[in-house]
């Protein structure tokens, strides 16, 4: 009994002993997604259009294969679970195809909101085919690899040719900084949790977590530096409370509501003192609030469609809106606003209250029980909603913040139901 009660909580997590094998073809295949969402080609190939063609051809490969994975293993009931369990995911990611229907570039937003659903699929293929013990290994190795293999490749190659911008920190192999920073806090509170619940060698433990540190410091990015801290003091409050036997879920659930009030109506608050702040704004963050404020002005109920406000450049579709062809405007650094600008305030809300449940939920899970899985659920979550204050990572393509936040918050549902995904027998059943 206890033997499977640390496998249903995620309690054995990677060590450096382990082998391919013991993750399995699925597990393996959960660190290749995670890796090539990682992973950016930007400043290291010459001719990105053949590139990017060749790799969207890849994830699309990619797609379909974990599509009939899926339905080899589960049939149809991983569909009708998700749209059951996941109503707040299902709403938004009904609203990313149908805000084709007013968007300012239908074809572009139906083109992105298929891959979008794809990118999902990806998530909720991981969640399914790697219950929290395999899970657990599948991110031992997808950060390990992730770190290492960027403090190798900034030491030791050459950097790429990269804007001003880039110079303030590492990117590693990833898209930007504050990508990179803010997976570096992911792996950091990953190899915490793991090291100080004794689940791996506390050298090797030891080790992994001051690399991440150094990747942190490297990466210079502010909100990663808040998010670490942030998250390791509740993941301290927890240790303390379960150590007490005291009880946890009110005090989260509390935190949770604060912390996603905080990062929905704060940059509203923020924005009109872009005019006051001009150069000297130290968020960096105010002339694309103000932007997007007068975007809901314009459109408070649907927004201006999915993938068609922000990235564009000086190629932007609203240049009334002068901010939205800023260098810096690849999104409205916020996760509540740019949803809001995309798809309209009522679908922010849905996106608000699918934040708040995945919060909850991870918050019953670990008062329900204390294991190493449940403890890095609330930290990665806790991390992930302090960084959605400055940075854009929920419904994004190809995004391994996106795929890891969906593939942790079924996982959690599906611990916390007590159930675990069982593959089919046959073809009959």
């Amino acid at each position: 009994m206890e033997n499977r009660q640390e496998v249903a909580g995620g309690e054995l997590a990677a060590g450096p002993h382990e082998t391919p094998q013991s993750l399995g073809g699925d597990g393996i295949g959960a660190i290749v997604i995670l890796l090539m969402a990682a992973v950016s080609l930007r400043g290291w190939v010459s001719d990105l259009s053949v590139a990017h063609f060749l790799l969207r051809v890849l994830w699309w490969i990619v797609q379909l294969a974990a599509v009939a994975r899926l339905l080899q293993q589960f049939g149809t009931e991983w569909l009708r679970w998700t749209i059951r369990h996941q109503p707040a995911l299902c709403v938004l990611l009904t609203l990313t195809l149908a805000s084709c229907l007013w968007s300012l570039a239908p074809a572009i937003t139906l083109q992105k909101a298929a891959s979008l659903l794809g990118t999902t699929v990806l998530g909720v293929f991981i969640a399914y085919t790697c219950p929290p013990q395999r899970l657990m290994r599948v991110l031992h190795w997808t950060f390990a690899l992730l770190i290492v293999s960027s403090i190798v490749v900034v030491l030791l190659l050459p950097a790429p040719v990269a804007g001003e911008l880039e110079q303030l920190g590492w990117r590693g192999i990833m898209r930007s900084k504050n990508s990179f920073g803010a997976a570096a806090v992911f792996a950091t509170i990953f190899f915490v949790v793991i090291t100080l619940r004794r689940r791996v060698h506390p050298v090797w433990g030891a080790t992994l977590c001051t690399l991440c540190l150094f990747a942190v410091v490297q990466a210079r990015c502010r909100t990663a530096f808040v998010a670490l801290g942030v998250s390791l003091a509740v993941l301290a409050y927890l240790a303390s409370a379960s150590a007490n036997r005291r009880p946890t879920r009110a005090t989260l659930r509390r935190l949770s509501l604060g912390l996603i009030l905080g990062v929905s109506i704060v940059p509203l608050l923020l924005a009109p003192l872009t005019t006051i702040l001009g150069n000297h704004d130290p968020l960096k963050r105010t002339r694309l609030w103000a932007g997007a404020l007068t975007i809901l002005r314009e459109r408070p109920l649907t927004g201006y469609g999915y993938a068609v406000v922000w990235g564009w450049s000086d190629a932007t579709l609203l240049p009334h809106v002068a901010v939205t062809a800023h260098r810096s405007a690849g999104s409205a650094h916020n996760d509540i606003v740019h949803v809001a600008t995309e798809l309209g305030i009522p679908a922010a809300i849905v996106a608000c209250v699918y934040l708040f449940g995945a919060l909850s939920n991870a918050a019953r899970l670990f008062e329900r029980e204390a294991s190493t899985f449940s403890f890095f659920a609330v930290g990665f979550l806790v991390g992930t909603v302090v960084i959605a204050f400055a940075e854009t990572y929920l419904l994004r393509i190809h995004s391994f913040f996106w795929i890891l936040f969906v593939a942790l918050t079924v996982t959690v549902k599906h611990t916390l139901d007590g159930r675990v995904p069982t593959a089919r027998i046959g073809t009959d059943t």
